[in-house]
């Protein structure tokens, strides 16, 4: 069992923290815009001016879905996965990321959006049937977790998904089914 604590030394600066940085930089230009459509929406109205905002919109909003896509294209991989908690707490901190930048869309005009980070973008590899089983729970609990008590409801059916390819029972360091010949997984 690894601790919260322990994994956020690790996720913090290896994971987040670029990706901190560069939602900053995306925020900074996002509200340039919304101030620069406030303004044109604030003078009087034209065609030419409909057009403009429409365009600063198309942009505006382009901007945060396009970091969420980029979250969304973000993978993570537990070697030695356990239970699951490293992969787990990965996967909130992913989730809190992309609720700012769908909070900031929506206060900006955007309709509220379903989050695009999901437990499919986690990988674990674990020695251990039980922890295995485990693991793939933990993620998919904490995922139904985060959804609900963010105010998304219940995702669709089946709750829990298989995760197929993403989780895999077995050595992370070496391939023992061939005593006589090991080999790397």
């Amino acid at each position: 069992y690894t601790g919260e604590e322990d994994i956020l030394l690790i996720v913090e600066p290896v994971l987040m923290a670029p990706l901190r940085r560069r939602w900053g930089e995306i925020k900074a230009e996002v509200k340039a815009k919304a101030e620069k459509r406030d303004l044109i929406a604030g003078s009087r109205p034209s065609p030419q001016k409909t057009r403009q905002l429409a365009k600063i919109e198309a942009e505006l909003f382009g901007l945060s879905r396009g970091f969420r896509a980029e979250l969304a294209a973000i993978q993570v991989l537990d070697a030695a996965c356990g239970s699951g908690n490293f992969l787990y707490v990965a996967l909130r901190l992913l989730l809190d990321l992309e609720w700012e930048v769908i909070t900031l869309a929506r206060d900006l005009g955007d309709s509220l959006a379903f989050p695009v980070v999901s437990p499919a973008q986690l990988h674990g590899i674990e020695i251990n049937p039980y922890a295995f089983d485990l693991a793939q729970m933990t993620v998919w609990i904490g995922w139904l977790q985060w959804i609900r008590f963010n105010g998304f409801g219940h995702p669709q059916e089946p709750i829990l998904r298989p995760m197929s390819g993403n989780f895999r029972c077995m050595d992370a360091i070496i391939d023992l089914t061939d005593p006589a010949s090991p080999k790397e997984p």
